[in-house]
């Protein structure tokens, strides 16, 4: 079958063949809670392409959705269901097919494309769980650093949705992109301010107004590869002991520090988690449908 895979000593190098094996030959059967989808459409994140063979299997991708083909003796999916969600990790969804755990997978909403449905994994749980962690809910006031991101836009999308007071960070060329591309311009009453990180005295002005007034600060740019570092200048942001400062990217620094258990009070640093489940995606799409 026709699939992306890593290659190469280290599997940093992504290479395409039409000679990938099936994943479930026909005398093959699939485990518990297990099963196989024909492929419709699969999204790219930067971790597909930045996690080593060694982490990350052969396979690429995470995100997919598609049609169920097979299933294991004991689920509530059906063959011909239309699914999305996320494989598991080495598992790849750059492929024709895929085994996907069923805790991984919902039935895809008639009003979703494929398209959609696969952009959904990755970046929207990622949100999900980070809001979670930051105990964001209607009335939260939420700060979201690298707003036309991947992640960065789910979570403003995430965020209105659950009706929080919302400010987004981004260039200013990308301000119309973001309320585009988020549903926000054909929403009433949103409360939404976007804030342009490369006009120096916007920045300032905005920083010395909100001392102390976020609930949860969700940092989707520092670490991402650039040199970003926001958490000094913008962790003053927080309110006092509530506040929440959730990272989903860093360097070896802030690494150790996760690891060690060293964190700064009231600073989270969240992977993209590997255990999603069927209850975040169906409430992720209930949260999209409300946005438009």
């Amino acid at each position: 079958m026709r699939a992306a895979i890593r290659t190469g000593l280290l599997g940093t190098t992504i290479a395409f063949t039409k000679d990938q094996p099936h994943p479930l030959p026909d005398t093959a059967e699939l485990k518990p809670n297990e099963i196989l989808i024909k492929v419709k459409s699969a999204a790219i994140n930067p971790v597909d392409y930045k996690l080593p063979r060694f982490i990350g299997g052969k396979g690429v991708g995470f995100d997919v959705s598609g049609v169920v083909e097979r299933v294991c003796a004991t689920t509530d999916f059906s063959v011909g269901d239309n699914v999305f969600g996320r494989v598991g990790i080495s598992s790849g969804s750059l492929a024709d097919y895929a085994i996907v755990s069923t805790d991984r997978v919902a039935k895809k909403p008639e009003w979703l494309s494929f398209d959609e449905a696969a952009a959904i994994g990755v970046a929207y749980l990622t949100g999900v769980h980070a809001f979670k962690l930051g105990s964001v809910k209607e009335g939260s006031s939420v700060l979201v650093i690298g707003a036309s991101g991947g992640c960065g836009l789910a979570g403003i999308q995430l965020a209105v949705a659950m009706k929080a007071n919302v400010v987004g960070i981004c260039s200013g060329k990308n301000f119309d992109f973001v309320r585009g591309e988020s549903g926000i311009d054909q929403m009433e009453n949103i409360n939404l301010e976007l804030v342009d990180y490369t006009d120096d005295k916007a920045m300032s002005e905005f920083k010395e107004k909100n001392v102390g007034k976020f609930d949860c600060i969700y940092d989707t740019a520092t670490g991402s590869g650039h040199g970003e570092n926001y958490v000094s200048s913008m962790a003053k942001l927080l309110k006092d002991v509530t506040g929440e400062y959730v990272q989903i990217n860093g360097g070896i620094a802030t690494l150790m520090r996760y690891f060690t258990g060293t964190m700064k009070p009231q600073q989270n640093f969240f992977f993209t988690s590997d255990e999603d489940n069927q209850t975040d995606l169906v409430e992720i799409t209930r949260l999209l449908k409300s946005t438009g």
